[in-house]
């Protein structure tokens, strides 16, 4: 295990704010992680994409202050099993985002790869965060 260092903020953060939810809406978004992981809860090994919202993409009336970079987002639906739903839920997301489909699939190459994402809200812990409800071809 490695030595944690001091960590040092550009503020206190004992009056940190939440920063508010990206409005519910289709954005724009690339592709600039893959990770295969699995699930604590199922033990099924998935795909975690991280998907990228350029600021430039906010809306013109959304504060993105607070998102200097964007904002990523987890994609986390892709199961990487081999059966007629998990072939059929990665056939639909490598037509998203445009990658090529057969009987191989080589996830790196979805790394800066585009599509709309479909943005709304869910609750976690009190506060109303964006996540990813869908995806459709950009």
């Amino acid at each position: 295990m490695s030595e944690l260092n001091i960590l040092e903020y550009s503020s206190d953060i004992s009056s940190a704010e939440a920063p508010p939810p990206l409005p519910v809406g289709e954005y724009p978004a690339t592709i600039e992680s893959v990770e295969a992981k699995t699930s604590a809860t199922t033990g099924n090994d998935y795909l975690s994409v991280s998907f990228r919202i350029a600021s430039d993409d906010f809306p013109a009336d959304f504060d993105g202050s607070m998102y200097d970079n964007g904002l990523m987002l987890a994609y986390n639906r892709l199961v990487i099993d081999d059966n007629p739903r998990a072939r059929y839920a990665m056939r639909k997301f490598c037509e998203a985002i445009g990658a090529k489909t057969g009987k191989q699939i080589d996830p790196n190459s979805f790394i800066g790869l585009n599509a709309k994402v479909k943005i709304t809200h869910q609750s976690y812990e009190g506060e109303q965060r964006a996540q990813i409800a869908g995806l459709a071809a950009a």
